[in-house]
């Protein structure tokens, strides 16, 4: 068994190492790093009096990246400040503001850093900033909690301390109310200082962007720290990091084993003994692999629905343009089709998805051949014009509106007229990285719906308002909200058969969603606020809550979930590669191994191929003891039959792109039966996807499907509703 895992490790090696390359020529001189002393998990020096911390390790892993040495100095905040801005240092991590901003350059923001109200043990709550007015409050002096006081119109007696453990310190001697200061600093020193007469109050406040910053005008290290980053978050590092620093609140880290010790050594052993058959069988595979990078590069690159280029891929070609030293200006404009949901709900997701091509193809014809388009999300599409100034850019922009009015690209009758909003961002190489054009952009797009829609906006300093309002960091923020008050919820979704007693529920998917602050307003699904989660590292929270509230209430239902062959939980691919989130699971199903034959764990087939050799032998472990695997979205990503010979796979799930046209394109229903004929080759259990009208059934059904999920089935319900399903007699349909 161990000479195919390592072989399966070295393919995947393989391609990362590709994905990495590219032609970055580093700059030569050591690039000089500065830290506040003390400031732990971020930097802090050990009792050998070496660096240590989230910013070092990120630092190291980004000087590796890009061939440059890395060299740290760490001092008071105040020190390091003014070392930045003299030049004695080149990079300095911190809180991202538009004060700050004036006076030095941020790559990118990588992690999204909150603060909490800290009080004394047994003092009545303080839930938000909002109850600290009249209060004695600590906070330390000219970091970003306390710019935002100074700025807020709140009376309080500020207390200024020079580091977040002085303050907790001065908070546990008495005299005060409260403590603003950052969550993972403070948690840190009330643990080590064994600070019990201090608590958390209320749910994260104030979420902040945080970034590497330079000094302004050092554009080549800017762009240098950017690249570095990006193949560090592309290289997985960057996920490893953050878990080993910032992510466990809990005091559940565990220290690596022996186990692990003892799989190097048995690795290494192999890697000597085999090397020469190694050699041999990577050449037997080099056609295959040429094959899959190709396909791994084109999926990177383009959206699977539209052909377009990808959010990522739009980013890059962003980033390269921002870097470029030139007076010429650029324009992006982005671009959201106006009531999408209702759309959606209205003529169904087929359609809406036709609507989509549509668009795309309509945003092809419509701007110049040099202009880059990209869909960027579910409704949002961007075109980004080179060497084109704000006004031509929103002139194509309102030519594409009158282009709708003449020729709608409404999906069926009784959609209504397709409308769209445009926000129109101008840009240079002075306007401060991609981060803030893209900021600006939905800026402009929010302000244009705001507006009421159906119109070109272009970007004003004022329409920042509208960021915190709608934009990812207000997700954030209610994400934590919602997870703090638990106003997240489970619902649930049939799994048929395509024959037999017709609408037979055997198994069932588990969704999320979370519950709106307004009583009375429908609950937000997860296509909703699942980006910013991913983007922002939230989404193992919510992978953990939803898999302990499963368990709970199929331990809590164990008569009626016995009805069911499966209940499916959807795993992220953010958790999939997080090794905390993996030992989460193996504790948390050792508990419950006796749900194992009822679980079925649904994983997309790239989020299980990017982390393959710990996710597979977790995955084949619980095979052992009943639970199954799903390999969801199948086809959209970058699988093979060799492996799904390797992974424990047992059900495939056929994404809903390949199933919707099967009854009316013969080309289509041939290809979902060569996928159905090849998956039961195998062994494995064919599921098809977004099934709408009883036509597609009766094609699933003729070439041999074995399950099926869609409206036909049931639309998504609540949790509770399961037990009642269970106990009402079958639909009966008219199934050729």
């Amino acid at each position: 068994m161990l000479l195919p895992a390592f072989t399966r490790m070295a393919r995947a090696s393989i391609i990362a190492i590709w994905l990495g390359a590219a032609g970055y020529a580093p700059a030569a001189d050591t690039i000089v790093v500065g830290g506040e002393d003390g400031y732990e998990p971020y930097e802090t020096l050990n009792a050998d009096g070496e660096p240590v911390g989230f910013n070092i390790d990120l630092m190291r892993a980004i000087g590796k990246a890009t061939d440059s040495e890395v060299e740290f100095r760490l001092g008071s905040w105040e020190t390091m400040r003014q070392a930045l801005q003299s030049g004695e240092i080149d990079v300095l991590g911190m809180f991202v503001s538009d004060r700050r901003e004036a006076s030095v350059d941020f790559a990118r923001p990588h992690v999204i850093v909150h603060h909490r109200i800290f009080i004394p043990a047994g003092a009545e709550p303080i839930n938000r900033i909002e109850d600290l007015a009249g209060r004695s409050v600590i906070v330390q002096r000219e970091a970003w909690s306390h710019e935002f006081l100074r700025q807020s119109d709140q009376e309080m007696a500020l207390t200024l301390v020079d580091s977040d453990s002085e303050g907790l310190a001065l908070l546990s001697r008495g005299g005060h109310d409260a403590a603003l200061l950052t969550e993972h600093r403070s948690r840190h020193t009330m643990r080590e200082n064994r600070l019990d007469n201090l608590t958390v109050s209320g749910p994260p406040v104030l979420p902040v962007e945080y970034a590497l910053a330079v000094r302004e005008g050092n554009q080549a290290l800017l762009a240098q720290i950017n690249v570095g980053l990006e193949r560090v978050m592309a290289s997985g590092a960057f996920d490893r990091i953050y878990a080993r620093w910032l992510q466990p609140l809990d005091g559940n880290e565990r220290e690596p084993g022996g186990y692990g010790v003892a799989i190097s050594a048995i690795i290494a052993v192999v890697v000597l003994a085999v090397f020469a058959w190694l050699l041999w069988k990577l050449l037997a595979y080099r056609r295959d692999m040429r094959q899959a990078q190709q396909q791994i590069a084109y999926l990177r690159e383009h959206d699977a629905l539209t052909g377009l280029l990808s959010r990522h891929a739009l980013e890059q070609r962003l980033d390269k343009l921002c870097e470029v030293d030139s007076d010429k200006r650029h324009s992006l404009l982005e671009i959201n089709v106006d009531q999408f949901r209702v759309i959606n709900e209205t003529v169904g997701h087929a359609a809406a998805d036709r609507l989509l091509r549509s668009l795309g193809t309509r945003l092809q014809e419509l701007f110049p051949a040099d202009a880059l388009i990209a869909r960027q999300g579910a409704d949002e599409y961007a075109v980004l014009m080179p060497e084109t100034d704000e006004a031509r850019a929103a002139e194509l922009g309102r030519e594409l509106l009158d282009s709708l009015d003449e020729n709608p690209l409404a999906p069926q009758r009784g959609a209504g007229s397709l409308t769209l909003s445009v926000g129109v961002v101008s840009f240079d190489h002075r306007d401060g990285g991609i981060a803030r054009i893209l900021r600006r952009a939905d800026c402009a797009c929010l302000a244009a719906k705001d507006d009421g829609g159906n119109r070109v906006h272009v970007w004003q300093p004022d329409d920042a308002r509208l960021a915190e309002k709608f934009g990812e960091l207000g997700w954030v923020a209610r994400i934590q909200q919602a997870l703090a008050e638990d106003r997240m919820t489970l619902y649930w979704q049939p799994i048929s058969p395509t024959s037999g007693p017709p609408f037979r529920t055997v198994a069932v998917e588990i969704l999320v969603r979370m519950l709106p602050e307004v009583d009375g307003e429908a609950p937000i699904t997860a296509a909703e606020f699942m980006p910013a989660a991913e983007r922002y590292f939230m989404t193992t929270q919510i992978d953990r809550w939803v898999v302990s509230t499963t368990l709970e209430w199929m331990t809590a239902h164990r008569d009626s979930i016995d009805r069911l062959d499966r209940v499916n939980i959807n795993l992220s691919g953010r958790s999939l590669g997080d090794q905390r989130f993996l030992d989460f699971l193996d504790r948390i199903l050792r508990r419950h191994v006796g749900l194992l034959p009822r679980l079925c764990l649904e994983v997309t087939e790239t989020a299980l191929i990017s982390n393959l050799e710990q996710v597979s032998r977790l995955f084949q472990r619980l095979n052992r003891g009943g639970c199954r695997i799903a390999l969801d979205d199948f086809g959209t990503g970058v699988s093979s039959m060799n492996y799904l010979r390797q992974l424990p796979v047992d059900y495939l799930k056929v994404d809903g792109s390949f199933v919707r046209d099967i009854d009316r394109d013969p080309s289509a229903l041939e290809f979902i039966a060569e996928i159905n004929r090849l998956g039961q080759s195998m062994g494995k259990i064919t599921v098809a996807e977004c099934v709408e009208t009883e036509s597609v059934q009766g094609c699933l059904k003729s070439v041999g499907f074995d399950l099926m999920q869609g409206y036909l089935v049931g639309h998504p319900a609540p949790l509770d509703e399961l037990i009642v399903h269970l106990t009402r007699p079958l639909r009966v349909a008219n199934i050729p």
